[in-house]
Formats: C-alpha cells, structure tokens, sequence
C-alpha cells in the first residue's frame, strides 16, 4: 500500500505543478515543453524537494520514453518516408553525419577520448526536438513551407537514427566483445523485427477486426497499449531496449487500417506521457550544479549549438541549395532533442557518460530548449538581415549561379504571368495559362521539381522570389500578372513587397491559407487574396443554403459580397430573408431550383410566355412562391412580379442556362 501511495502521490504534485507553471508559460505564448521542464526541476529533488525517490523517477521516465516511441511510431509511415525522401534520406542524413563527424573530430582533439565515446557524444549533439519543433511549426503556420517540410525531413530522419542508436549502444559500450557477438546481436535484432512484422502482418489485422467487430473503445484501446508493452518487454528479454519494441509495435499499427483510429485513441494518453516525460527530464536535473558550473554549461552549450549550426546549414545548403531555407532550417532544428535525453540516460548506465558531465550536458540541452521559442520568434527578421545586410552580394551572386540562365527566353518576358510556387495550385495555374496561350515563367526552390519539368518543357526555374534581383532577372517590371502560391506566409509578403514596388501596375494574386494573412497582404500591394480555409467555408456555406432550397442566384450574390467585401460579410448574413424559404420543403429533387426574382430585376412584368425560359432554355416554370401563397402550374399568362420565387425543373446542364439567362435581367 506505500508503493502505491508513493506513485499516487508522485503523480499528484507532478500534475499539480504542471497546471499553474504551463498556465503561465501558455499565456506568455511560450511552448508548454517548457513548462514541464520547469515543473521537473521545482518538484524535483533538486528543487524544492517534494519528490525525492530518485527510482520512481527515472521509472517514470523510462515509461514516458516507452510510450513516447510507441506514438512516434504510430504516426509515422512509410508513405511519409517515401514523399520525404529527399528530405529524410539526403538532408537528413547529412545532418547527422556532418554533426556526429565534427563532434568526434573535437572530441578525439580536445577531450582525447576513445573513437565510440565521440561517436556517442555526436549522436547527442545531432538530435533535435521532433516534439517542440514540429508544435512550432503548426502552430506558426509553416509546416507546409520549404524549410518546413524539410524540417520534418530531418526530425524523420533523426527519429529512425534514435532506433539504430539504442540498437548499437551495446556494441559502442563494449559489450558484445567479439565479432561474432556482433553479428549475433545484428541477426538477431533483425530476426526480431522480421518476426514482428510477419506476426503483425497476419495476425494484427485479424485480431483488430475482431476487436472493432464489439465497438468497444476501451477493449481497441486495451489491446493497443497491450501490443505496445508487450512488444517493448518482449524485445527487452531478447537484449534490445524497450524503446526500440515500442517503436516497432507502433509502426505496425501505422501500417494497419486501424492506424487512424489508434492515433485517435493514443493521443490524450500520448500528450499525458508527453507531460510526464518532460517533467521527468527536469526533475533528474540539478540546478544548484549547474550553477556550480555554469561556465562549463555554458561553453558547452556554445559549442553545441555552432558545431549543430554548422551540420544542419550545410546538409540543408547542398541538398535544397537555398540559403534562405538553410538559414530558416537551421533555427528550427537547432536546439537539443529530447530523444537526445532518452540516449543520455542510457549512456550515463552504459558508462559513456559520467554523472557530472551528465548534468552539464542536460543543463546545456535544456537551456537551448528554452530559448528555441525566442530565436524562432526572430529567426525570419535573422534570416532577411543575414542575407541583405551581409551577404547580399555574395546571396544574388549565388542564387544567380543557381538558377538556370533564360537568355533566350527573357526577350519574349513581356506581359507575362510570374506563377512563384509549383505546387497543386500552381499546376492549375500553368495549365490554363498553357490552354489560352498566355506567356508565363516559374520560379520554384525545390531543385527536383525544376529538373523534372524542365525536361518537359516547362518554362520553370530554380529561383528564390524573395530576392529582389531574382525577381527582376525573371522580368517582374515587365510582367502582368504575378501568382504567388506557397506554404510560406512571411516569404509570401516580402514577394507582394518587392514585387509591387518595382511594378506598381502589376496584378498581384495571392494564395494565403488563413483569412487573418489577407489584410496584411493586401496592404502591401496584393490585388487578390484567396485564402483556403475562407473559399472552403463558403463553399460549405453554399451547399447548407442549397439544402434549404435558397434561390440559387440569392446564393450566388451572397457568395459574391462575402468576396468583394474581402470576406468580412459574414456578420451580415442574418440580412437573408429566411421567411423565402417557408413552404419550400417539399422540393426535394435534384433537378429542381429557385430564382428570386429581386426588386428591380426587368423580367417583372413581363408573363411566363413572354419570358420565354422553356424554349430558350429547356427549364420549365412548375410554381411561383408568392408571399405565403403558391401558384402551382402557373399559365402562361401569369405575370411574374417582384419578390416572387420561381421554382425551375429541368436538366442539371439546363438549369445552369436558366440561371444565366434569369441574370440577364438584373437591373
């Protein structure tokens, strides 16, 4: 009965702590990340002391570490390893190595350790925060840009180098001695995997559907949290990590067709041992040593964060081969990761690292924790200064060495259209311009899309938009159009700048993915702004009024106000006359539609024979809503008056002519 009430009450102050610190942190807008570490080290044994069984924490952690691989790999997919693979593969990659090598090679010089010790102490280094970083970036709104998405790339990429490091940390240590130990080992982990995925590929299925068969949520949750243990403390009887098993349970549920229900299910348990991971982290670390040594923290952070600086910008640079995206990349990913905390606590057990250097190492890590919200808050104004202030000439210089030389084609650059962003949109955009023989250039960075149709002739270049000189190069002065359709809201504004100030005449549209981007955009220069979510609502806001039988041209200049006015109508649309819908609900076919004819429309007047809708359209009159009363098979005598609803049977293709035709009589 102690046992449990020491973890009742372990959980107790955890979450007692947890609610006033990450109700301050959320209000200063910082990640709640932060806020649990701070939790860790207040309740922590090092703080003010309320929990001080040392065993029960690290426990709880490794729990935290359990479940938090289980969800990673729930949510990750090969699919996303194959749409990323540049990214994951190359980028990512790259990092890794370029850290982990620098790491060693300081290692080897200065702190003359032994070749695995470096090794270990790089992959430290190389890891980034999956948890933090990808929060930032959806919160921010620029998971889909450039630096975005090979930020996610990376955090893939780093995810999977986690597994294969806890694999090899034995080897490192020195604990499969021999070469056949090795090989052993090696085998049977694949044996494991193998064997885990044949079980997973045909009884998994199997056993899910005939859980989902009871429509029980608390036996489908029961057996997923079962397949995640017990494959984590099988993998631990074989000689692997529990982490490593949760992984692999949680990747073959990915890849099952119950993937999306048990992300469903996991997630309000994967954000409680989120919570209960980063407090733990900060209740292990010890902040009288660390002022105790705060040079020494501080130096090492230093070192961390340049020798990371420099990995992550040179991996970005030669894979995407833009420095603005580098640049940006680089601030993302440039603090310590967490799953850097889960490779510290098995190192310091293997003996990679010693308790001292242990918590200068987790005071350093933490600390850029905590500052990675305050230098991405800035990291766009860093990136601008960097590349205007210091390197401009040496930037232009590079990106015209980068993008690919039009000397023919920039005589016929003239009353072009500019498309920056070749995405979905973009594609769209190319092939009416195509269609209708409009001249027009790309500009796009990532450097496989401009190869792949370059040789299929598109006029398509590896470009940067957001570079003044760039954007002449391409003829933006001289240009009529300009379409800009990218995931990147602050590279979207300064475009419309640049782009409006040498070419005040230019037509500027813009694609933005939430309305509250549309009046900063449209200040600085943008004709049209066409965000997402809005064009969206209001397409869902037609269909709702077309289920209420709203005359189809009372929607249409509905949906049209709501777009001149630049989308701010919608508090006016309790102006809609709903007393026109009355008596309406029994047209229930597909084929039928209302016209209200307004006051002031000129077809007032005049009768249905005289209108001449059959015979011009093929669109028969079958009512007329007039006031409360309804005229069923109206003559053809019947004159039309203001305010009445026509009700139109007819064809679908028919009836679009009808509605057309009717419109010709606005006033």
């Amino acid at each position: 009965m102690e046992g449990l009430i020491e973890v009742l009450k372990s959980f107790l102050l955890i979450f007692l702590g947890c609610i006033p610190v990450v109700w301050a942190t959320t209000k200063l807008k910082v990640p709640s990340v932060i806020g649990f570490l701070i939790t860790g080290i207040l309740v922590g044994p090092y703080g003010i002391g309320l929990l001080k069984d040392v065993h029960l924490i690290e426990t709880l952690a490794e729990m935290g570490v359990i479940f938090l691989m289980f969800t990673i790999g729930i949510e990750f997919s090969i699919k996303k390893l194959i749409a990323y693979r540049n990214e994951v593969l190359l980028t990512g990659f790259l990092q890794v190595f370029l850290t982990v090598l620098l790491i060693l090679g300081l290692s080897l010089v200065f702190l003359k350790t032994s070749f695995s010790n470096g090794v270990f102490y790089g992959f430290l280094v190389a890891m980034s925060s999956t948890a933090l970083v990808l929060k930032m970036l959806m919160d921010r709104g620029e998971i889909n840009s450039p630096y975005g998405r090979t930020s996610f790339g990376v955090l893939i990429f780093q995810d999977l180098t986690v597994v294969f490091v806890m694999l090899m940390l034995p080897i490192l240590a020195g604990k499969e001695g021999s070469l056949g130990g090795l090989f052993f080992s090696i085998f049977k982990s694949f044996g494991f995997i193998i064997g885990l995925f044949l079980v997973a590929y045909y009884a998994v299925p199997y056993i899910f559907h005939q859980i989902v068969k009871t429509k029980s949520r608390e036996l489908f949750l029961m057996t997923l949290l079962s397949l995640a243990l017990g494959t984590a403390f099988f993998s631990y009887q074989i000689g692997l990590s529990l982490a490593l098993g949760a992984f692999l349970a949680g990747l073959v549920i990915s890849e099952s067709d119950y993937a999306y229900q048990s992300v469903a299910e996991i997630k309000p348990l994967k954000d409680l041992l989120m919570a209960i991971f980063f407090v733990s982290i900060g209740l292990l670390l010890n902040p009288t040593f660390l002022l105790n040594n705060f040079l020494k923290t501080l130096a090492l952070l230093g070192v961390m964060l340049l020798v990371k600086f420099a990995g992550i910008f040179i991996a970005t640079l030669l894979v995407n081969r833009s420095l603005r995206v580098a640049l940006l990349t680089t601030f993302y990913l440039l603090q310590i990761g967490e799953f850097s905390f889960v490779l510290a606590l098995e190192g310091k057990r293997m003996g990679f690292l010693s308790e001292e250097f242990y918590q200068v190492f987790m005071g350093a890590s933490i600390a850029s924790l905590f500052i990675t919200p305050f230098w991405i808050q800035f990291s766009h104004n860093l990136t601008e200064f960097f590349l205007s202030k210091i390197s401009s000439k040496l930037y232009v210089r590079y990106q015209k060495r980068r993008a690919v030389k039009i000397k023919e084609e920039k005589a016929e650059l003239k009353d072009h259209t500019i498309v920056v962003g070749f995405g979905v949109v973009g594609k769209n955009i190319v092939y009416g311009l195509k269609t209708l023989k409009i001249p027009y250039v790309i500009l796009e960075m990532n450097p496989n899309t401009v190869k792949n149709y370059r040789q299929k002739g598109e006029p398509i270049f590896f470009g940067d938009a957001t570079n003044r000189e760039i954007l002449l190069k391409f003829g933006v002065r001289e240009a009529k159009t300009l379409v800009v359709s990218m995931g990147d809201v602050i590279a979207t504004r300064k475009i419309v700048s640049i782009a409006k100030k040498e070419n005040p005449q230019l037509y500027i549209i813009v694609r933005s993915k939430f309305v509250a981007e549309m009046e900063e955009l449209l200040k600085l220069g943008a004709n049209e702004v066409i965000p997402e979510e809005f064009e969206v609502s209001i397409e869902m806001f037609a269909k709702v009024l077309e289920t209420y039988k709203v005359p189809k041209n009372v929607i249409y200049e509905l949906l049209e106000n709501l777009r001149s006015k630049h989308y701010r109508a919608f508090r006016n649309v309790q102006d809609l006359k709903f007393e026109l819908l009355e008596g309406l609900e029994f047209l229930k076919g597909e084929n039928i539609q209302n016209f209200l004819v307004k006051k002031g429309y000129r077809l007032a007047g005049k009768s249905i024979k005289e209108l001449g809708l059959r015979s011009k359209t093929g669109v028969t009159i079958i009512a007329i809503k007039r006031g409360p009363e309804f005229l069923i098979n109206p003559s053809p005598e019947e004159k039309i008056e203001e305010g009445d609803v026509l009700i139109l049977i007819g064809k679908e293709e028919d009836l679009a002519k009808a509605q057309a035709y009717l419109k010709e009589f606005e006033p």
